[in-house]
């Protein structure tokens, strides 16, 4: 397991349109129950990262700190991202999983904050 296997999921998530980016957008998808993986970029402000933490807990979706901006952004085909949403839940489980593997977390639970 690699850190590129986890940004070439979100390339094919992106492709199979079952992702969205962007700060607003990740808000409002995840309000109307949209989102099942929060993913913050390590280089978000420290701002960002408050409102998508409150935002996590508030809706129980995991988050995860994971890449910088511009790999985000790459591995999707855009600009620097710092914020990336999940809309599938099998994949949301299948990166969870490779992102514990890589970080030792071990297995996932519903609430998992890395």
């Amino acid at each position: 397991m690699k850190s590129n296997d986890v940004l070439c999921l979100l390339g094919i998530s992106q492709r199979a349109g079952k992702l969205i980016s962007g700060q607003d957008s990740v808000e409002r998808a995840a309000m109307a129950k949209k989102v099942f993986l929060i993913i913050v970029s390590n280089d978000a402000s420290q701002n960002t990262k408050k409102k998508m933490e409150s935002l996590s807990i508030k809706t129980n979706i995991p988050i995860y700190y994971w890449a910088q901006s511009d790999e985000l952004g790459k591995a999707i085909g855009k600009e620097q991202r710092k914020v990336i949403g999940i809309t599938d839940k099998g994949i949301a489980k299948k990166i969870q999983r490779c992102i514990n593997l890589l970080t030792g977390v071990g297995d996932i639970d519903e609430t998992t904050r890395v």
